[in-house]
């Protein structure tokens, strides 16, 4: 997952003004508050399915428990279990996607992966990859019950975890599987953003946006920042990274990685990255709840802004 040399090259970019026009659409949006303790239990509760790796049966269970907790919010959802050949041969892993319709036949897709790292003692994986699960959740709870005007699809990605440094064929089985099912059926067409989260409960929150973006989406999620107040927080990599928003960008879907690759033990650190000490005493529901709130910021805005049409 992500190649940390890549943070050597980190740019401050200048904030960008506020697109007021979606701001003002996505207002007519009445929701409460992103709630991160809500987000942190749901990352309490993933964890309990440690280890969870692709292709085991902690991973299944961990499947199972995503697919209740999205039917528990009345959204319709379903696991779609596929094998594929990894570096450790043939495996099979599980996507959970539930689906919000919406009012016309478009979609944005937000993506969260949930497996971990095989062959790291006493792992929890609670940053990589509960904390972007928990946020999705709450999302997904939050948003249950509305009629936006493009339908959300909340799509939790089994073995995006590369065991060889992602020789071909190795990691981001998961979404590659849902990018080669709407190629196939042309859905991805209607596909109108991607919005990836990975590792964003670190006390010490600082979000590294990929060159390997779209950057429509940059300008959305800095606009959403800027909104909620948390500008600040953000800059952008002159290098590409190598996560679950790849296999959509590859067929032409605009996507975006919104990730904080610097957890560690001091800032600037990313020591804590695949070791134990990923667990629930490193990560916060403060950074859930921001995370959370420049999400429901964004989802609003990719559902009224008129460039995303």
């Amino acid at each position: 997952m992500k190649n940390p040399v890549l943070l050597s090259k980190i740019l401050l970019l200048a904030c960008l003004p506020p697109m007021l026009g979606c701001r003002q659409e996505a207002e007519k949006i009445a929701l409460s508050p992103f709630d991160g303790e809500r987000a942190f239990a749901e990352v309490v509760a993933l964890v309990e399915f440690s280890p969870r790796d692709a292709g085991t049966p902690g991973g299944r269970k961990a499947a199972e428990h995503l697919l209740r907790r999205l039917e528990s919010f009345g959204i319709a959802a379903e696991i779609d279990s596929f094998t594929d050949m990894t570096p450790d041969g043939e495996k099979t892993m599980h996507n959970v996607v539930g689906r919000i319709p919406g009012r016309t036949d478009r979609w944005i897709i937000l993506g969260s992966h949930f497996d971990t790292m095989p062959g790291i003692d006493n792992f929890q994986g609670a940053n990589d990859s509960g904390s972007s699960t928990g946020v999705l959740l709450e999302l997904a709870r939050m948003l249950a019950g509305q009629v936006p005007d493009k339908g959300i699809v909340f799509a939790f990605f089994d073995g995006e975890e590369g065991i060889a440094h992602y020789i071909p064929g190795d990691g981001l089985h998961g979404s590659r599987r849902m990018a080669s099912q709407l190629l196939q059926s042309g859905a991805h067409k209607k596909i109108k953003a991607m919005v990836l989260i990975d590792m964003i409960g670190d006390k010490d929150l600082s979000y590294t946006l990929p060159a390997n973006s779209s950057r429509e989406l940059v300008n959305e999620v800095f606009t959403a920042a800027h909104a909620t107040g948390h500008r600040r927080r953000f800059s952008r990599t002159t290098g590409s990274i190598t996560d679950d928003h790849v296999p959509f960008l590859e067929i032409g879907i605009p996507a975006i990685d919104m990730i904080d690759f610097r957890f560690g033990s001091e800032p600037g650190l990313n020591d804590y990255w695949h070791t134990s000490a990923d667990n629930m005493e490193s990560i916060s529901a403060e950074s859930l709840e921001i995370t959370g709130e420049i999400m429901l910021q964004l989802v609003k805005q990719l559902i009224f802004c008129k460039i995303h049409d």
